[in-house]
């Protein structure tokens, strides 16, 4: 690692953790989380966690690789945008309960932070190749 991309590998590395952690809850945890947050079945809840570790996994690997690519990394931008996006849709649709409402939220806003620190990362990486 060199100083160009350690701040974009370190924030797809904390994104990457995150997602896992919350992957696996939703994925393990799916019948009680379910049950807070007024989803009718646990099915949706194991499919994002599903997902959420596939994305961890992606993030972790894309971080560790000899060269970090910058589409890579702007694609996780855009997938971070696209789960801030669809939290504020469900939370707008009012399906979920006050606590789910407030966990949708919470997780929004750390995904927005982890979308900001990728952005500072690749403009930082622009910045250093740039002249």
């Amino acid at each position: 690692m060199n100083d160009r991309t350690g701040f974009l590998r370190k924030s797809l590395q904390l994104d990457g953790v995150a997602s896992g952690l919350t992957g696996a809850l939703l994925l393990f945890g799916a019948a009680p989380v379910s049950a807070l947050i007024g989803l009718s079945s646990p099915a949706l809840a194991r499919a994002v966690g599903a997902g959420l570790l596939v994305f961890a996994a992606a993030l972790l690997w894309h971080a560790g690789r000899a060269r970090v690519s910058r589409a890579e990394a702007l694609g996780t931008v855009a997938l971070n945008a696209a789960w801030v996006l669809g939290s504020v849709v469900v939370i707008e649709y009012g399906a979920l309960t006050l606590p789910g409402n407030v966990a949708v939220g919470a997780v929004a806003l750390a995904v927005l932070g982890f979308a900001v620190l990728e952005v500072v990362g690749l403009r930082r990486l622009r910045e250093a190749v740039t002249p």
